[in-house]
């Protein structure tokens, strides 16, 4: 019997044999992994350059080179897993993360750590695209949201294992224990990557597009991307989206800096009091998208998106009213939980308006756009710090987000709920 060519396959059915519930549960343990193989490491980043003499400038510019360098990047390796596979991207990405981890342990200066936090930023900004259009291939349509948020909130586990893991070990054996074991952790969600994400993607050309476009990629104009979003309002949407993605991510990277200063040196916590602070925000994401991440499915995703970025400032707002550690670790509690229901209906609506063809571009654009705004927000609160005080940086923050959640109600049309539980 002649096989049909996976073209003619029928909507949502996947290009590979293998379950996709258990694929998108491979990818969550090894978003898990990987992000508890970096956030074990990224409190420690402030105590890593005050070692070499340097303050908030320097661990804001070393999320400004990050960012920057991903901005750049997220578009072409976006494009890329649309041309040659997800598989390739995610496996890259993960590989480039475990150097990138052995070269914060082997730098010798700040600006060497600055270098290679740059570096990584441009060469594993392929990775959440990746995953993402891997989603996409294998979720069913009136699902994407739920699959989504059982990734997500493997990434999630990795907030709340990862901090506590790298506080303690620091506050006991200095930065080379945590460091160390960030590398290994990090080699090990590569084997297990390789092991268990199979390939996901024809590898057909956008769709429109010529054999002679899909070669030339990121060289395509700006019209040719926005065509498949144009009529129906869907590129007024995109836009609406692309704002967000950018907001948050600038609000938190604007705070970032700020705040791990601010804790040690004004709140005079412990290197594990910060780790636990950011371990119940991502305990709290985390069973938040296990629990909640279809809600947007179910209830639709303008009213998910709009609930979740509001109870995200929590977190701002708790770092504004309070010096109470308890009441601050409430405000990332009930963050953790907006972060829950905002992000895969954030993600899900991106999908929601891509072709088939371009779901791995279409999230290379929200990266973009995010790592855009993680890389203004360290610049804008490096330059603002001599005026600003901590607590003022942590209102501006809050402020933003609320706009961003009144956009999304002004402008955004409602998507109807599938209804299915």
């Amino acid at each position: 019997m002649r096989m049909r060519p996976p073209a003619m396959l029928p909507p949502n059915r996947p290009r590979h044999s293998r379950d996709p519930w258990k694929v998108t549960l491979a990818l969550a343990a090894c978003m898990a992994l990987q992000m508890t193989s970096l956030v074990m490491i990224l409190p420690l980043f402030a105590r890593r350059l005050g070692d070499f003499g340097a303050g908030v400038d320097a661990l804001g510019l070393s999320a400004l080179a990050f960012a920057l360098a991903a901005t750049v990047a997220a578009p072409f390796l976006g494009s890329l897993a649309d041309r040659i596979g997800r598989r390739p991207l995610v496996l890259g990405s993960l590989a480039i993360y475990a150097l990138a981890f052995t070269g914060f342990l082997l730098a010798g200066s700040a600006e060497v750590f600055v270098l290679v936090r740059g570096l990584a930023g441009g060469f594993t900004a392929g990775l959440i695209p990746a995953v993402m259009g891997t989603v996409a291939d294998i979720a069913p349509a009136d699902r994407r949201a739920q699959y989504v948020g059982v990734v997500n909130g493997g990434a999630s586990l990795g907030w709340v294992i990862g901090p506590l893991i790298g506080g303690f070990l620091y506050d006991r054996w200095g930065y080379v224990v945590p460091f160390g074991m960030s590398v290994g952790i990090a080699a090990l969600t590569l084997v297990l990557a390789s092991l268990t994400v199979p390939e996901t993607h024809s590898g057909a050309p956008p769709l429109g597009m010529g054999t002679r476009s899909v070669a030339s990629g990121p060289r395509r104009s700006l019209s040719a991307y926005l065509r498949p979003y144009q009529g129906s309002g869907r590129l007024q949407a995109l836009a609406v989206l692309l704002l967000i993605a950018f907001g948050v991510l600038f609000a938190w990277a604007f705070i970032e800096p700020q705040l791990m200063f601010y804790a040690y040196d004004d709140l005079a916590w412990t290197s594990s009091q910060l780790g636990l602070a950011m371990s119940v925000y991502g305990l709290a994401v985390a069973l938040g998208e296990f629990a909640l991440g279809r809600w947007s499915d179910r209830f639709g995703r303008k009213p998910i998106l709009m609930l979740g970025l509001v109870l995200f400032t929590a977190q701002f707002a708790g770092l504004v009213l309070s010096r109470s550690f308890v009441w601050i670790a409430v405000g990332f509690v009930v963050a953790g939980l907006g972060n829950a229901l905002f992000d895969p209906a954030l993600s899900a609506l991106f999908l929601d308006l891509a072709p088939e063809a371009r779901r791995g571009e279409v999230m290379g654009m929200k990266s973009t756009a995010g790592s855009l705004g993680s890389t203004l927000g360290p610049g804008l609160v490096v330059l603002l710090t001599p005026q600003l005080l901590p607590p003022q940086v942590f209102l501006l923050a809050l402020l933003m987000v609320l706009v961003l959640a009144a956009v999304a109600g002004v402008a955004l049309r409602p998507r109807p709920a599938s209804g299915r539980r």
